[in-house]
């Protein structure tokens, strides 16, 4: 073999190599990483362009920040503290700089999307707003929208699972 083929297939070995541990890191942190219980529910059921498709809005997307000019506005980072109330996780306190969260307390980053003058509060968006359904499965009828997301180390929120009336979907 050429010395070129040899630099050829030691590049695809190494973009391989690089591709197995990324996609390992993200499954182990997966598995491993604290489950948070939200409640739910679907905005835009079906997008006639993508097809089955839903975008989901949650219990925490809108949260109350101290208005700050300087620091807030469309597309700026917040911290959001999650606290365990019943069931479901909820927002308890939200700030443009890091918080320290107590025991039982979750610490999340979310982006700012909108600001809702009418109540105060502002839209956040976590990352886990788009979930796109399996070809043909089409969205059932339901009475109850949850879902099961996994905080990273970074604080960042992934979708973990929906369930639709307590039972896995799809």
């Amino acid at each position: 073999m050429s010395r070129t083929g040899k630099w050829f297939w030691a590049l695809v070995a190494a973009q391989l190599c690089f591709l197995l541990a990324w996609a390992g890191y993200h499954e182990v942190l997966r598995q491993h990483a604290p489950v948070l219980l939200l409640k739910a529910r679907p905005v835009d059921p079906q997008d006639l362009l993508r097809g089955d498709y839903m975008t989901i809005a949650y219990n925490i997307t809108e949260v109350d920040v101290v208005p700050n000019p300087a620091q807030g506005g469309f597309g700026r980072g917040i911290w959001v503290l999650l606290e365990k109330r019943d069931r479901y996780y909820v927002a308890t306190q939200a700030a443009y700089e890091k918080l320290a969260p107590m025991p039982g307390q979750v610490l999340v980053r979310g982006t700012i999307t909108a600001g809702l003058r009418s109540t105060g509060k502002e839209r956040v968006e976590y990352g886990i707003e788009k979930y796109f359904v399996p070809e043909g499965k089409g969205t059932p009828r339901f009475n109850l929208m949850e879902v099961e997301v996994t905080v990273s180390p970074t604080h960042r929120l992934n979708l973990k699972r929906v369930l639709l009336d307590g039972k896995a979907f799809p």
